[in-house]
């Protein structure tokens, strides 16, 4: 970001609380939507563009961002703020809509929006947000660029949002997975080179080399699932399954060595069925159980267990410690992760990704110095 003056005097906001009157934002968006030079700004713009008022309330949009929202007229979006337009999950969080909540003080898009209504020059940033839209959980990725408008006499600002989601993805994929595979591919490589060496147990050798063909094909999988997910092409292979299971295949697929550290908490509600996708739900289950006993102390303990609640059935895996308030706000976007180096945090991401948009259940968490931090996912039992 070019220059930023924060605001430190709205008490409880992050941003300035209070909003423009209806006739008011109606006759400020009029005055937009007169004006040639505002006119010609939005038809320019390819990517997402709004114009806001001093409340940071929509007075006018693009046609690209109409498109995005399916929405077909203004009026619909006029008088929202960008986040309530967008779907950002944070909005019912803070007291005053967008721009009120905890999570607000990490938006780009706000940042940029106050810097260039505190400094009267072009801001710029990028934005992470958590969307829903029509039931549907997504993680997208924008740079954001705001820049000052003075139109009748009124102090407007003009916030671009580029979506860099697929450079994102982009990323990603070559950081890890293809770090990941080049590893694997060079585990293979050094046992088969053993293994033509004299004296090598080929049986040992044969084993190493069996087990990262698995990880390999493990890895591509479920690289393969989370592209099909995000563009709604993976259909779960939906069965009966016991949850006591689903916990016996989690340890078992672990190994020994995370095991360790995991303890399975017994339910005394006997056998519970449910209906969903095993292999989905175990990838998620596990993911959540590797997450916890990352952070571990020394010496300590990650929790998993079921409960059955009603009609739905909650995996929960738990460990000791609290997630700081900058990371609890992020956790489940896609580019955003406590591990050091660029391209990381798809874990969460997908754990939330699969869970509800491909099994249609509910990915969270909770986290207190009394708890300690709970992943869950909750499911429709199907019965």
């Amino acid at each position: 970001m070019n220059k930023e003056r924060l605001p430190s005097e709205y008490g409880s906001f992050f941003a300035a609380a209070g909003r423009a009157t209806p006739t008011e934002v109606s006759e400020q968006a009029s005055l937009c939507l007169d004006d040639p030079m505002v006119h010609a700004l939005l038809e320019a713009v390819d990517s997402y563009a709004v114009i806001l008022n001093a409340q940071r309330q929509i007075l006018a949009v693009n046609p690209a961002l109409l498109d995005a929202l399916q929405e077909e007229t203004l009026e619909t979006c006029q008088g929202l703020r960008m986040g309530e337009a967008l779907g950002c999950v944070h909005v019912a969080e803070g007291p005053d809509g967008c721009g009120s909540s905890r999570a607000c003080r990490r938006c780009g898009a706000l940042l940029a929006v106050l810097a260039a209504q505190g400094t009267g020059e072009t801001a710029a940033g990028e934005c992470l947000i958590s969307l829903e839209r029509g039931g549907r959980w997504e993680s997208r990725e924008f740079t954001a660029r705001s820049m000052p408008l003075h139109v009748a006499g009124h102090r407007l600002t003009l916030l671009t949002l580029q979506d860099i989601s697929a450079l994102k993805r982009r990323e990603t994929l070559e950081r890890i997975f293809i770090h990941d595979l080049m590893n694997s591919l060079q585990g293979l490589r050094g046992w088969t080179e053993l293994l033509q060496a004299a004296g090598a147990d080929a049986q040992v050798v044969a084993e190493r080399v069996l087990d990262l063909a698995e990880h390999l094909t493990a890895e591509v999988e479920s690289q393969r699932r989370l592209l099909q997910a995000e563009c709604g092409e993976l259909v779960p292979e939906v069965r009966m399954v016991s949850a006591e299971h689903v916990l016996e295949e989690l340890e078992a697929s672990l190994g020994a060595n995370v095991a360790a550290h995991l303890i399975r908490l017994s339910n005394p509600d006997g056998i519970t069925l449910l209906q969903t996708d095993p292999a989905i739900l175990g990838r998620i289950l596990s993911n959540m159980v590797l997450n916890a006993i990352e952070a571990l102390p020394m010496g300590g303990q990650a929790r998993v267990w079921y409960e059955r609640q009603g009609d739905r059935i909650v995996f929960f895996v738990q460990n000791p410690g609290c997630l700081p308030a900058e990371v609890a706000d992020r956790v489940f976007q896609r580019s955003f992760s406590t591990k050091a180096g660029r391209g990381r945090g798809l874990g969460t991401y997908g754990m939330r990704l699969l869970g509800e948009s491909v099994l249609g259940g509910k990915v969270g968490f909770t986290s207190d110095w009394t708890d300690g931090t709970r992943f869950f996912i909750d499911l429709p039992t199907g019965d």
